[in-house]
């Protein structure tokens, strides 16, 4: 799940988890290298990273880069040992800063080792903003042209093998009514393709406004407006109904738009008010009726 930030997706993975949850799979939750991780404020406590458990049949953790780093070292280094020279190696750290992609794909490496684990029904990655999402999903392919043949090529090649599969993983996008997170969606999703990992699964548009108005309520608000007696009170409330109109039409807009990229995958969503867990809880009741 990526998006624009603001864009709700940590919502959106946190409702897709209750929801298949629901349905009694086993789902788990990643955050990828973040600094202040989102997933406590849903389900309390603190996230580390190895899996914990957050609900039943739901469980996360967040994909910090040095630990990810010492899982990747450990599966190509036979000697446990050696590990711990190895990551403190001064030679290695100015290797891992000066080699592009590395540090993306170290942590994609580990997202690809929760995915070989059978415990797991289902995987949720709550990804970073669109635009470091893409330069995540570059790294494996320009890891190939870097690298011959070694443990970085190696694992390079099994990421790409895996994750382009569509019965393995797909990318959603979580994005709100308005140009520009429309416009950075429907780029990202373009990306994204020419990258060719992975295959596009959806768009939600998150905080789609429910208020409608007919061609007969357009033309009585315009009345309204133009009336010069009216009193202040209903004066104030048609302006605040034609901003309500003007944000419909740019939400009914940009729902044409992305429609024209995601075709029927594209999912309008209601505003929701409440707490993160509240909103999560609510999207998942929602989103149970779409998931398999």
């Amino acid at each position: 799940m990526t998006g624009k930030g603001g864009t709700g997706k940590t919502a959106l993975s946190v409702g897709l988890a209750r929801a298949f949850a629901r349905r009694g799979k086993r789902v788990l939750l990643l955050e990828v290298d973040a600094p202040r991780p989102n997933l406590p404020s849903y389900f309390g406590g603190k996230v580390g990273y190895d899996p914990i458990v957050f609900a039943p049949r739901i469980e996360g953790a967040n994909i910090d880069f040095f630990s990810a780093l010492r899982s990747y070292v450990e599966s190509v280094v036979p000697a446990k040992r050696v590990v711990g020279l190895v990551l403190r190696n001064r030679v290695v750290k100015i290797f891992l800063g000066a080699t592009p992609g590395a540090r993306e794909l170290v942590l994609l490496s580990r997202i690809w080792e929760h995915s070989l684990d059978p415990q797991w029904d289902h995987i949720i990655v709550d990804l970073p903003a669109s635009g470091h999402a893409v330069a995540l999903f570059r790294c494996p392919y320009l890891a190939r042209r870097t690298f011959e043949r070694g443990p970085l090529r190696r694992r390079a090649d099994q990421i790409i093998e895996r994750f382009s599969d569509p019965t393995v993983a797909s990318l959603l996008f979580a994005a709100l009514p308005g140009e520009m997170p429309i416009n950075e969606t429907l780029e990202t999703c373009a990306a994204v393709r020419e990258v060719g990992l992975p295959e596009i699964g959806g768009v939600f548009l998150n905080r789609f406004p429910d208020e409608e108005f007919s061609t007969l309520d357009e033309q009585f608000l315009d009345q309204l407006a133009r009336r010069e007696d009216a009193p202040q009170m209903v004066a104030h409330a048609v302006e605040a109904a034609r901003v309500i109109r003007r944000e419909q039409h740019v939400a009914v807009d940009g729902l044409a738009r992305l429609r024209e990229s995601f075709g029927d995958a594209t999912a309008p969503l209601p505003v929701l008010p409440g707490t993160h867990a509240q909103v999560s809880d609510a999207l998942s009741l929602l989103l149970a009726g779409m998931v398999a």
